[in-house]
């Protein structure tokens, strides 16, 4: 469900950060953003909904499933919205909240709000500031509204323009205690959610964040982990042992297993989705463009959209006149992804020789996932198909699931960590003599059988979260076998 803001400041000018670009009404942009959203929805049949708000609040598009033939009648009224009057935003929410909500099973599905201002004109809800006065007479705090028991909810907020000065931009400040509750409720409820608020100041920025928010970039040359037979996913995982337990033939596995454990450390960082490690866009499944690479990604999405329309030259130019405003590690990173499909196999290894320098500069927190994306270039590279099969499988793990459920995410990532551990305590079975052998061993499976009463714990918490994990438990299931 999208929630448009329709009051009169989205009449107001958007300038662009393309030079040369005039700037354009808030509300044509976001009208824009949308007709691409619903070209996408149409091409896969999704489900979308939109509702618009000023001092009303109202159902434009009830939740429905787009397909060609009803699109031209849903643009028309999209095209007809005419912003007025003022902000009813947290009723705009908790009618979103509602529109998704399905009896005792409480809200299900993903809201987007769009505003620029600040509430003012909201009758039912109101979110409190701490230490703010009480709720108003009659009025219902909007967070337990919109997070029953049994919801799973994601809200993504992007506000328009800088909200210091009121009805200048979007209230910032009470966006983002807004999300803070929201976590509290979901932490405490042991609610799979995911909320996050993130402003913009630019038409540009309106229109990436806007369809960034219901497109989704796949991965590339394989099928999600809930696609695969159980036979296909028995291979893949017995494979993958195998860089488990040969650390001397896969030592790119133990180079991104420490920087998980540094990453471990710092209980208080948080992985970020800040450009200096935006080195993880690849392509769809069977090799075609993702939509809108420019509009999302800048003068990386023109590098990346020539490097899939089969252009490495053109890809390379473009990189070198996009490197002043790339971080070090997202260039090196493509740099070496291009020349490596260009054949330039030595100009290749140089480029990721020096992305992994850049990259263990990041913080300790910031560094796994971006390891691992140039791991899985290293092992295509050199052909290592263990390697590339284990890397593949944690990053599709964490990338299927850190949208919608960030608690079984981290539960999976560490079950991952603790089977990449075992490979410690498996080598010193190798290693040892006769005479210490058999106590190598017996540690080694006292080891596994740990893992083995995490993971059962994992099943039967996380029965219902979806094939996805039923995918990933299966693997790291298999992978724990093979490692006895």
């Amino acid at each position: 469900m999208l929630l448009l803001d329709l009051s009169k400041s989205m009449l107001a000018p958007l300038p662009d950060s393309t030079p040369g670009q005039p700037e354009r009404q808030k509300i044509e942009v976001a009208r824009t953003a949308v007709f691409r959203i619903l070209e996408d929805a149409a091409a896969s049949s999704a489900l979308f909904g939109l509702v618009t708000f000023t001092e009303t609040v109202r159902v434009a598009v009830p939740l429905t499933e787009i397909h060609r033939e009803n699109l031209p009648y849903i643009e028309n009224l999209i095209s007809l919205l005419t912003p007025s009057g003022r902000s009813a935003i947290w009723d705009a929410l908790a009618v979103g909240a509602d529109l998704l909500r399905m009896g005792t099973q409480g809200v299900q599905g993903n809201l987007v709000l769009v505003t620029d201002g600040w509430d003012n004109a909201s009758t039912r809800f109101d979110v409190q500031l701490p230490n703010g006065p009480p709720l108003a007479p009659g009025r219902l705090d909007l967070v337990p509204y919109m997070l029953p028991n049994g919801s799973r909810l994601s809200l993504r907020v992007i506000g328009i323009g800088n909200g210091d000065e009121k009805d200048k931009g979007v209230d910032a400040a009470r966006m983002n205690y807004l999300i803070s509750q929201m976590g509290v409720r979901a932490g405490q409820a042991g609610l799979p959610a995911i909320f996050s608020f993130q402003e913009v100041t630019t038409g540009s920025q309106l229109f990436a964040q806007m369809v960034n928010a219901f497109l989704d970039v796949g991965y590339e040359d394989d099928r999600p982990i809930e696609e695969l037979h159980p036979e296909e996913l028995a291979r893949h995982a017995a494979n993958a042992a195998k860089a488990l337990k040969e650390p001397q033939q896969h030592a790119t596995v133990s180079r991104i297993n420490s920087a998980q454990l540094a990453a471990s450390s710092e209980p208080d960082a948080a992985y970020s989705e800040t450009p200096e490690i935006e080195v993880d866009v690849v392509t769809t499944t069977g090799g075609t463009t993702p939509a809108y690479l420019k509009e999302r990604y800048g003068p990386l999405g023109e590098v990346v959209e020539a490097y899939m329309n089969g252009q490495p030259e053109v890809a390379l130019r473009l990189l070198a006149t996009a490197a002043p405003v790339l971080p070090p590690v997202t260039r090196l990173y493509w740099e070496a992804r291009i020349q490596y499909s260009n054949r330039a196999v030595v100009e290749a290894a140089r480029a990721l020789l020096l992305a992994w320098a850049e990259a263990e500069k990041l913080p300790a927190a910031t560094q796994p996932k971006i390891l691992r994306r140039l791991a899985l270039l290293q092992a295509r590279m050199q052909s290592d198909k263990e390697t590339e099969t284990l890397v593949r499988f944690i990053d599709d793990t964490e990338h299927r699931l850190g949208g919608t459920d960030p608690a079984t995410r981290e539960r999976l990532m560490d079950l991952f960590a603790k089977l990449m551990e075992l490979r410690g305590t498996y080598q010193l079975t190798r290693l040892a003599s006769e005479g210490d052998l058999q106590d190598a061993a017996a540690k080694h499976e006292e080891a596994v059988d740990h893992v083995f009463g995490m993971l059962q714990d994992a099943r039967l918490e996380l029965s219902a979260n979806g094939p996805a994990v039923e995918g990933a438990l299966d693997f790291i299931e298999i992978c724990l076998a093979e490692m006895r």
